[in-house]
């Protein structure tokens, strides 16, 4: 059974003379996972954790909100448990996943971009917790980053 979340992006500047573009770059992935056994990708895992890259004004404030789902949606109508922790957030105003400022993605963040840049990156892990008669088969769902000038 396959579990993966989409990434997408809404732009939201507070001000309409600060643009902020957001790319996803990858979705998170937790790959195959079986009936009972979570399944967890951590924040730093350069290859599952989902990762979207901002572009801003140097050195800007900003506040981060995902808006993140209880589950996956499968085949058939069924659904997988997916939860997301304090520490599953990660923000890096180097773009490396290994220099991360791990955060909570279920309230606001504020974050600093670079004084030398005017990009970041956010990362985010999570765990997928299916049931032990989950159904065979894909699984998908959506988070939603929001990035917004903090003044």
């Amino acid at each position: 059974m396959l579990g993966g979340l989409a990434l997408l992006t809404v732009l939201a500047p507070l001000s309409a003379q600060r643009a902020i573009q957001v790319t996803s770059v990858r979705s998170l992935v937790f790959g195959t996972v079986f009936p009972g056994v979570r399944r967890t990708v951590l924040r730093t895992d350069p290859l599952n954790s989902g990762r979207l890259d901002i572009r801003a004004t140097r050195n800007a404030q900003v506040q981060l909100i995902f808006t993140l789902p209880a589950v996956l949606n499968g085949p058939a109508g069924a659904t997988m448990p997916v939860s997301f922790g304090g520490n599953d957030g990660g923000f890096s105003a180097t773009r490396s996943v290994a220099s991360q400022i791990g955060f909570d993605p279920r309230v606001p963040y504020v974050a600093r971009l670079n004084a030398n840049s005017s990009r970041a990156s956010v990362f985010l892990g999570g765990s997928a917790n299916p049931i032990a008669s989950q159904r065979a088969g894909s699984y998908t769902g959506t988070v939603t980053l929001t990035v917004v000038y903090f003044p």
